[in-house]
């Protein structure tokens, strides 16, 4: 078994996990935030997502204070 995280443009991150005995067919993964084709595959290991993080549930990026 495999494991990667993938994300789409919009923020949301998925984690891949991908089989490598079991055979599977060409697919897609489809933004379930944005609709966006984030990754396309024509693999013959099967692969199943899960989305991680979505943009609105992740922390604010927050500036540094300034140098004393």
């Amino acid at each position: 078994m495999i494991l990667s995280d993938v994300e789409c443009e919009c923020g949301t991150i998925y984690r891949c996990a991908e089989s490598e005995t079991l055979s599977g067919e060409p697919g897609r993964l489809a933004c379930a935030n944005c609709g966006r084709i984030v990754e396309q595959w024509d693999a013959a290991h099967r692969r199943v997502y899960r989305c991680v993080l979505t943009p609105d549930r992740s922390y604010p990026v927050v500036a540094p204070p300034p140098a004393p």
